[in-house]
């Protein structure tokens, strides 16, 4: 019990040098004392609370700023632009309707080229759906007829041995000549 009560009481000693250490970090003045010289961390003055020189005596004064100034330019600015762009007293066009009106032919060939451009798209689309539409042709186009008669030599039934290309390249220049022929008469249909 007895100890508890002694590290209690050094403890409490202790406590009033820790808080006088940190407030002398702060100022080297001794407090109490009217008019000493206070030294700040980069000015002096001789009055207590009062950091960095400041004092009391004067305001501070303070700009208007660059917006105000700029809204204030704005207003006679706007005036006069609206004064401009009145028509005169017999009716004529000021200076800033005719600059307008210099750019007006580009309204004209905005409309010739979204004209050609509505017309290459409906063309695009009209293609797109003619091709999508047709059915495909089942020809596969041969590089190498002969393939059919190529083979083993061996095992060959009587009568299936080589025939003549001939017949066979002739069917199938036919079978092609009918399918474009159909093609062509789809194409003339659709387009009329």
């Amino acid at each position: 019990m007895y100890a508890a009560r002694r590290k209690a009481f050094q403890a409490a000693e202790r406590l009033p040098l820790a808080t006088s250490r940190v407030a002398r970090q702060y100022s080297t003045a001794q407090h109490g004392k009217e008019g000493d010289e206070v030294k700040h961390s980069h000015e002096t003055s001789t009055e207590h609370g009062e950091p960095h020189g400041e004092s009391h005596a004067s305001p501070q004064p303070e700009s208007l700023g660059t917006q105000f100034y700029v809204v204030l330019a704005a207003i006679p600015l706007s005036l006069g632009l609206y004064a401009a762009s009145r028509p005169g007293k017999d009716g004529q066009l000021t200076g800033v309707s005719k600059l307008i009106d210099g750019y007006s032919h580009y309204k004209e060939k905005w409309e010739e080229r979204n004209t050609l451009h509505t017309a290459a798209i409906q063309q695009a689309g009209f293609d797109k759906n003619l091709f999508h539409r047709s059915t495909p042709t089942k020809h596969v186009d041969i590089r190498f007829p002969e393939i059919f008669n190529s083979g083993s030599s061996h095992n060959v039934v009587a009568g299936q041995g080589p025939r003549g290309m001939e017949v066979l390249v002739a069917h199938y220049q036919k079978e092609n000549a009918d399918e474009v022929e159909r093609q062509a008469k789809t194409m003339t249909e659709s387009s009329s």
